[in-house]
């Protein structure tokens, strides 16, 4: 219960936010919220829910992010001396960072801004129900975001992530269509080689 409070709040101050009445932002913004549906399917793992995130732009240059994903019913399968066992639990996912941005480029052929950025984050994953049993570390990512004709934004990069003794590295790519003023449909995938985690989003952003 108190995990849905918490979506519901960060839901609250992301519609809040965006409820403001601010201008378009010109070139790439980071301060958006996005909340939607997410899937993660691996070779131990398959389920799926509902992720919540916020971006503030604190400069043209820093960017701080919040993203909060509750898994529901994940099919987790563990293996041990005993054999494989299955479990059915439910999963807290944060992810909690800053990192810096910059923009290469504006309007240059027909894109209207390209930037770099790179986000360093804490990352936490969690049983509702059993605090203690939890994969703790960080996370970092680095990417590409090209705006094209005001109206869609490409973006690819790489994830590097590091959990208690699991390391690994995934690749993801993604777009956002902007199709009335501040509101915009946002997807992306993602797929870590080693265990085969793919992962992807769709949802609804708003800019502020």
């Amino acid at each position: 219960m108190a995990n849905y409070r918490l979506l519901a709040g960060i839901t609250g101050v992301v519609l809040g936010l965006c409820s403001l009445s601010v201008n378009a932002a010109k070139g790439l913004t980071y301060s958006y919220g996005e909340i939607g549906y997410s899937n993660l399917n691996s070779d131990d793992v398959d389920t799926e829910g509902v992720t919540a995130l916020l971006s503030y732009g604190a400069t043209d240059y820093v960017h701080v992010k919040l993203d909060y994903t509750r898994f529901n019913s994940a099919n987790v399968t563990t293996r041990n001396f005993f054999g494989v066992k299955k479990l059915n639990v439910d999963i807290d996912r944060f992810v909690m960072g800053m990192g810096g941005n910059y923009t290469l480029l504006k309007k240059a052929s027909v894109f209207d801004a390209v930037d770099v950025f790179g986000t360093l984050s804490y990352y936490d994953a969690e049983e509702s129900k059993d605090r203690n049993n939890s994969d703790r570390g960080y996370q970092g990512d680095a990417g590409v975001r090209a705006l094209i004709k005001k109206k869609l934004e490409l973006n690819a990069g790489v994830t590097r992530l590091h959990i208690d003794n699991f390391h690994d590295t995934g690749y993801w790519g993604g777009g956002v269509y902007n199709f009335y003023k501040k509101y915009s449909a946002s997807g992306r995938i993602r797929h870590f080689s080693q265990d085969g985690t793919t992962e992807f989003f769709v949802g609804l952003r708003l800019n502020f």
